[in-house]
């Protein structure tokens, strides 16, 4: 294996090697990898994210976030049809993407209601025929964020320019790495398969319908900083196989944990210092294998930026409320779904 290919693997696989390997070079070596690894995504990170919202501006820092999320992984995980379609169709999930936050902005929360269900259902539909790879939780996080940080004017207009050429980048990417693959299946195959028997659709309507409602429950109560009650819903409703009991106390000891942390750092430690907090908490999450680390190390990045508006204790108060407000709802919807669509198919499995 060379060092290069190494790169390529997930953290959970580099970490099993560095167990399993007797010897101390090849464990050292492994360990090597994962190090620079993970400070080579951060770097990337910084110089992809912060080119773009120079030129973009940085109220279209989010779209470039999302870009940069979808390059690392549309690089390994195709969308399981041909690539004619899947390029056609990643044309209309940024498109999605781009517009459905404008849309439901103004509107009436109901109505808004129903462009999520549909904007949400197109996503999964198009990208996720394949649960287990995880397209489903990556662009859940792209459309829920780019939903909690909506633009207009001159601003949509040079977020719809940067999502044009995010397109052709990651369209690039997908062609590159995926058109040897499913030559013989095509979308339409893809949408045959859709059916209110099949596992997999009840998978996918469960996300649909359960964000769609906590999209509309955060207009009609005006829940503050409503992102981060959608990622903690998301990250329990996306999971496949389902690990919705799993997930709930893993998510919500993380919040605490990495909220009491980064409240204590940020006490301690000289102000100058606080921007390195997401760097730093970048590189350690690319050593983390486990849900539980990384919800911890995720609240760096996210209370660096929300101390400066809302202040330590507000920020980490509404972070850890927002995310028990968020798996909370999504456990109890889980369990409705449950027993509304699947319980009375006992045929259904979701393994």
């Amino acid at each position: 294996m060379t060092f290069y290919s190494a790169l390529q693997l997930d953290p959970a696989i580099l970490k099993q090697k560095i167990k399993e390997n007797t010897s101390t070079k090849e464990k050292n070596w492994f360990i090597k990898v994962i190090i620079v690894r993970a400070v080579l995504i951060v770097l990337f990170a910084i110089i992809f994210i912060s080119l773009l919202s120079r030129l973009f501006g940085n109220e279209n820092s989010a779209m470039a976030v999302v870009l940069f999320c979808t390059l690392l992984g549309i690089r390994f995980v195709d969308f399981g049809y041909r690539i004619k379609d899947s390029l056609v169709n990643l044309g209309v999930v940024f498109l999605i993407l781009l517009i459905s936050p404008l849309l439901t902005h103004d509107i009436n929360p109901f109505l808004a209601f129903v462009v999520h269900f549909i904007s949400i259902s197109l996503i999964l539909i198009m990208t996720s025929q394949n649960p287990k790879m995880g397209n489903a939780g990556l662009y859940m996080f792209g459309y829920i964020f780019l939903c909690g940080n909506y633009v207009s004017g001159k601003s949509f207009i040079n977020r719809a320019i940067l999502t044009f050429i995010g397109f052709l980048l990651c369209g690039t990417i997908l062609y590159i790495k995926h058109n040897h693959k499913n030559r013989d299946t095509d979308f339409l195959t893809v949408l045959k398969e859709f059916n209110m028997n099949d596992a997999k659709t009840l998978w996918q309507l469960r996300i649909s319908l359960g964000m769609s409602i906590l999209f509309l429950l955060s207009r009609l109560f005006n829940i503050e900083k409503f992102i981060w009650a959608g990622f903690a819903c998301s990250s329990l409703l996306t999971t496949y196989p389902i690990n919705v009991e799993g997930r709930l106390p893993e998510r919500i000891i993380g919040v605490v944990i990495g909220s009491i942390l980064f409240g204590i750092i940020y006490s301690i430690i000289p102000s100058s210092l606080i921007s390195l907090a997401g760097p730093i908490s970048g590189i350690c999450l690319g050593l983390c294998a486990t849900y539980r680390y990384k919800t911890i190390l995720n609240c760096f990045g996210a209370l660096t930026m929300a101390t400066s508006i809302y202040g330590l204790t507000g920020a980490i108060s509404l972070r850890i409320i927002d995310n028990i407000i968020g798996v909370i709802f999504g456990y109890v919807f889980f369990h409705i779904f449950q027993k509304i669509f699947v319980k009375s198919n006992k045929k259904l499995s979701f393994e």
